[in-house]
């Protein structure tokens, strides 16, 4: 049962690089056909030589939406790493420290926390300016909370438990303390959260680009592209659906690897 359940872990995370890779080396392939204007072309259903259709300047859906990827999962995942460090470094020391720092850093966190994460990121990026750089950069400082929250809970639980404070006792270092006490205990619970929290920030990512707060034009951004079709929606629908199915599926793709990896952590910490 367990090598089952490690071998589908081995499988979705091949599929994951697999999408990361063809979206990072589909720009350098498809070249000119990401962006290039074809009027003659402009709203050609799918076919044999486009197999997802043209959009309303006569631009290959097809190229669009592979190479979409890159603007769309690898600033998810760039941000999702630089928040975890971040957040759990956050959580962590103020955890360790404890007293009127532990209970300031709480309050803040909680504060952040009570508000729902979307309105800030949109307040932020109004604050801003449209772009992804700036969504980007308003979901980095909202989306570090979480792991704030979680790495501080576990770190107090953890701080207390005996092994630790015999660690102490027996001349451990707090550096040593850390890396074959703390570390290990935290890390599968963070790496757990990540998968299923890039879906969030993909989604958030999407979903602002695509009322017009994100990417913009020309980019082939998923949420961008699918806010350029819309207008279009009736005549051809091509333009919105492939960018979405992909949306959907890279977000699917994800969750069930939250999930797999989920179920393996628990059975690892059964056994």
């Amino acid at each position: 049962m367990k090598k089952v359940s490690n071998r589908k872990l081995y499988l979705l995370a091949g599929c994951i690089l697999l999408v990361l890779l063809i979206s990072c080396l589909s720009p350098f392939f498809l070249g000119d056909s990401i962006t290039k204007v074809h009027l003659e072309n402009a709203l050609q259903a799918p076919n044999s030589k486009e197999w997802f259709g043209t959009d309303a300047v006569g631009r290959s859906v097809f190229a669009r939406t592979l190479s979409g990827g890159v603007q769309t999962i690898v600033p998810a995942v760039g941000i999702l790493l630089l928040v975890t460090l971040v957040g759990s470094f956050i959580g962590v020391t103020s955890a360790l420290i404890g007293g009127k720092f532990d209970r300031a850093v709480f309050l803040f966190i909680t504060a952040f926390q009570s508000l729902p994460s979307i309105v800030l990121v949109i307040a932020i990026v109004s604050l801003l300016g449209v772009g992804l750089q700036q969504t980007v950069i308003a979901i980095g400082l909202t989306a570090w909370t979480k792991y704030a929250y979680i790495t501080r809970s576990l770190t107090l639980r953890l701080k207390n438990e005996f092994y630790v404070q015999s660690a102490k006792m027996y001349g451990n270092s707090f550096w040593k303390t850390l890396k074959h006490y703390y570390v290990p205990s935290l890390f599968p619970q963070i790496v757990t959260t990540m998968t299923f929290n890039v879906s969030t920030i993909i989604m958030e990512i999407a979903g602002l680009s695509f009322v017009g707060l994100g990417a913009q034009a020309p980019s082939p951004e998923w949420g961008a592209m699918m806010n350029d079709g819309r207008t279009y929606i009736q005549e051809a629908p091509w333009i919105v659906a492939f960018p979405c199915i992909f949306l959907i599926g890279i977000i699917l793709l994800v969750t069930t690897f939250g999930d797999a990896l989920q179920t393996s952590v628990n059975k690892n910490n059964q056994s």
